[in-house]
């Protein structure tokens, strides 16, 4: 079937109309707009970074915006494939990545900023970005970056691989979006309903009381965070995982979540010694190493996130996933008040 021509007055090229056919019939024309005028920045060039930007890019935002003081490390070639062995000791925003990531899609405007760190308020609302996407950091440099967006009005979302694992976390604001629900007159039809889903950002996520079971994976990431903040880090990968355990026995019992609950298909002891390995690196040296199929399927999730928030379709993720491949699991956790638990009907 041939594509047909843009509608007049739309701004889509009839090269963006072929290229972008499928996703129109899919979302339709306004929610593919609102993707072709966005700008997404993304902050830390990973593994799970470099799944997200593919898919985006191939999506056809706008603007891609990356964000990276670093350098290429040789570690960094197993899950980034827009790094080559060349590319080892150069930055991560050098010019090869960048038109490797620009050739996926010549309509999206594709840049790199070499910042270190949270940028001012004032900063990130000079880029006006719509997302924001951190894929490395502290809970403490998380929750600025999210504040961060608030005050520029863009949609945070927070993502780390952990060996088989890892988390998702956003924070949509208040987001308006159209899902198909069964008609009210014959349920054997469909009708596109509007709804509204408030969110909270990070910090507020957090002292959130837990009405529900929580997954190994939120503890251990809730725990990870806590021994970030440490004023004495862990010197070895056993006083890790000692650390790992006490934190989180500490966690659960704050929340009143029981053990015996938490780890039902899990032994704790095998969880906590894998999730310590996997995540040692990058708590002690900041490491940005990655299992490669972790990454293909958190940055393909958080991905398709992305672009259901921007074209206003499809219920979003409310407001933790918690990934457990060595479980094939992704559970959902509504980390908030309780008004989050239904969206508003419009």
């Amino acid at each position: 079937m041939s594509s047909p021509p843009p509608p007049q007055g739309t701004g889509v090229t009839e090269d963006e109309a072929a290229l972008y056919d499928r996703q129109i019939r899919l979302w339709g024309l306004e929610a593919q707009n609102r993707m072709r005028s966005a700008h997404i920045v993304v902050v830390t060039l990973s593994g799970v970074a470099t799944e997200v930007i593919k898919n985006v890019v191939l999506a056809g935002i706008g603007k891609l915006t990356i964000v990276d003081a670093g350098i290429v490390l040789e570690e960094d070639l197993s899950a980034s494939f827009f790094f080559r062995a060349d590319d080892v000791g150069q930055p991560r925003i050098s010019d090869a990545p960048l038109q490797r990531i620009q050739q996926l899609n010549p309509h999206v405007g594709i840049q790199g900023v070499a910042h270190e760190g949270v940028p001012s308020h004032k900063a990130l609302q000079e880029l006006r970005p719509n997302v924001v996407i951190v894929t490395s950091g502290t809970k403490e440099e998380l929750v600025q970056w999210n504040d961060a967006c608030r005050s520029a009005d863009a949609m945070f979302f927070a993502s780390a691989a952990q060996g088989m694992g890892g988390f998702v976390f956003c924070d949509l604001g208040a987001l308006t979006y159209a899902t198909e629900r069964p008609s009210p007159d014959d349920p054997s039809e469909k009708v596109l309903k509007r709804f509204e889903q408030t969110f909270v950002p990070l910090s507020e996520s957090l002292k959130a009381p837990w009405s529900f079971r929580p997954s190994p994976g939120l503890i251990a990431t809730l725990a990870q965070w806590a021994i970030m903040q440490d004023t004495t880090p862990p010197s070895t990968l056993n006083d890790y995982e000692q650390a790992l355990e006490t934190h989180a026995s500490d966690i659960m019992s704050s929340k009143n979540a029981k053990t015996a609950s938490v780890f039902r298909r899990r032994d704790a002891k095998t969880f906590y010694a894998h999730f310590a390995k996997a995540t040692y690196d990058a708590v002690t040296r900041r490491s940005t190493a990655s299992f490669a199929p972790t990454c293909a399927i958190l940055g393909g999730f958080v991905a398709q996130a992305v672009l259901n928030a921007l074209g206003q379709r499809e219920e979003p993720v409310v407001n933790w996933c918690i990934l457990d491949a060595a479980m094939g699991s992704a559970d959902i956790h509504l980390l908030g008040p309780a008004s989050m638990a239904q969206p508003t009907a419009l």
